[in-house]
């Protein structure tokens, strides 16, 4: 009989410490807008994974980062320079229907000439991380904000 108590509890102390651990670790977000769409939908809970190391972070990861203005946004990676990535990756990115390819020179295209001529965003730092959303023609990303640091970035998104 005590045995099965020892086991009960110990069964009841390893939930304990994983909830703990979830708790710390983990947190829920609210997708809000179609920028992520067909990916998540306004409205959509996504659990975040708060100390996932931001040096892991690889392109097609989906991230929550803080803006400059202190909103919290969910955009996927497209590309980190120049430390863990030089150049994003080709065949990543695809119309919102998802028939085709886009390069990512259209994609960004417009933010590198602005940077090359002197205008706002401010051109790129080491180790900084470029956004797109899922919803390519509805979308507020690093076309428009320019890059992130790593220090904005809030977690990862669990898939």
């Amino acid at each position: 009989m005590s045995r099965i108590r020892k086991q009960t509890w110990i069964a009841i102390g390893t939930l304990l410490i994983f909830a703990l651990v979830l708790r710390l670790n983990v947190r829920q977000g609210r997708v809000q807008g179609p920028s992520m769409s067909p990916t998540y939908e306004d409205g959509n809970t996504v659990l975040v994974w708060k100390s996932f190391p931001v040096s892991k972070l690889q392109p097609g990861n989906v991230i929550v980062f803080r803006d400059t203005n202190g909103d919290e946004l969910i955009k996927r990676v497209a590309f980190i320079r120049p430390v863990w990535q030089p150049l994003p990756p080709s065949g990543m990115f695809r119309t919102i229907n998802g028939d085709r390819d886009v390069p990512w020179t259209i994609l960004f295209g417009p933010y590198f000439a602005n940077v090359a001529v002197g205008a706002t965003p401010a051109p790129a730092k080491d180790r900084t991380i470029y956004v797109l959303g899922d919803n390519l023609l509805n979308s507020d990303d690093s076309r428009h904000i320019g890059p992130i640091s790593p220090s904005q970035v809030l977690g990862k998104v669990i898939p």
